[in-house]
């Protein structure tokens, strides 16, 4: 079984699961996932975990995220976004570039954010986004997200439309930065467009388009990168073969005497193994198994 990640670079238009679908037709594929949905209308850079990596996306969603948001001032939209229905909001010509960076420092840090109505997030086990489609009444709760920094490129007064680079952490809903900016200059804003231009350590200058996978045949595992790529950072334990087939039955190994947290189990042949924990007795139990 072929094992890694893609780093793909999803156009607008497709969901992030219409790109796994797709990219679950390749030869030799038996598993596939995203890393980290990108709305349809957003485009950029978006980690396809193939087989294996699978189990390991809960990693990949802590990396720290790039986007580069195009935000139109002067109308709302009830969607967030341009798929939506807008509506005139303020008066854009009040918004300057001054104005815009005097508002974005506030917009750093642990900040309280309120999602979109119309999101993948799930109220009652369901997607608000049906229940919004439905008509019904969908009242997102704040959350507590981070936004490590943010900048604006470039300002059209003309068109009322900012250009503006953000990089946070996970659960972050650009178009709700949008809105919020909006709120703060008194215009009303929506998110015009959006482009995701790095995720952890993919940048989308590497990233590959989906029809290049499609086409390649069984040559597209070239653009496939290691699939302990979100596990580079932790402290690897090289284990012989007996240890590596007792990792593999499950069983516990011993940790270094000085270290505790998440480790990488490496066999033999510097293949990733297993992921594991140091427990309070210093060994190392094994978490997610890889087969071999």
């Amino acid at each position: 079984m072929t094992s890694g990640i893609l780093n793909v670079n999803k156009p607008a238009g497709p969901s992030s699961f219409a790109v796994v679908r797709t990219l679950r037709r390749l030869p030799g594929v038996v598993k596939a996932g995203h890393g980290g949905t990108l709305d349809p209308a957003a485009e950029g850079v978006l980690p396809i975990l193939i087989d294996g990596a699978t189990r390991l996306a809960d990693f990949v969603h802590e990396w720290p995220k790039t986007y580069v948001a195009t935000v139109t001032f002067g109308f709302t939209s009830d969607t967030g976004d341009r798929e939506g229905s807008l509506t005139a909001a303020g008066d854009p010509q009040a918004i300057s570039r001054e104005r815009i960076e005097a508002a974005l420092p506030a917009f750093t840090g642990r900040i309280e954010q309120v999602p979109p109505a119309y999101s993948a997030l799930k109220q009652g086990g369901e997607a608000l986004y049906r229940k919004a489609r439905r008509g019904e009444a969908v009242e997102p709760h704040a959350r507590l997200v981070e936004i490590f920094s943010i900048r604006l490129l470039d300002y059209d007064p003309a068109l009322a439309v900012a250009r503006i680079e953000v990089n946070s952490g996970r659960g972050m809903y650009v178009r709700s930065l949008a809105q919020d900016l909006g709120v703060a200059l008194g215009s009303g804003a929506y998110l015009s467009a959006l482009t995701r231009t790095a995720l952890g350590p993919l940048r989308l200058a590497d990233a590959v388009p989906m029809a290049t996978l499609t086409e390649a045949g069984e040559g597209w595992t070239r653009w496939l990168l290691p699939m302990d790529l979100p596990l580079h950072n932790w402290p690897a334990i090289a284990l012989d073969a007996a240890g590596a087939a007792a990792v593999r039955r499950g069983q516990a190994v011993p940790a270094p005497d000085t270290m505790g947290g998440r480790y990488r189990l490496l066999g033999p042949g510097g293949e990733l193994v297993a992921w594991g924990e140091a427990d309070a007795s210093r060994r190392i139990q094994p978490r997610a198994v890889f087969s071999g």
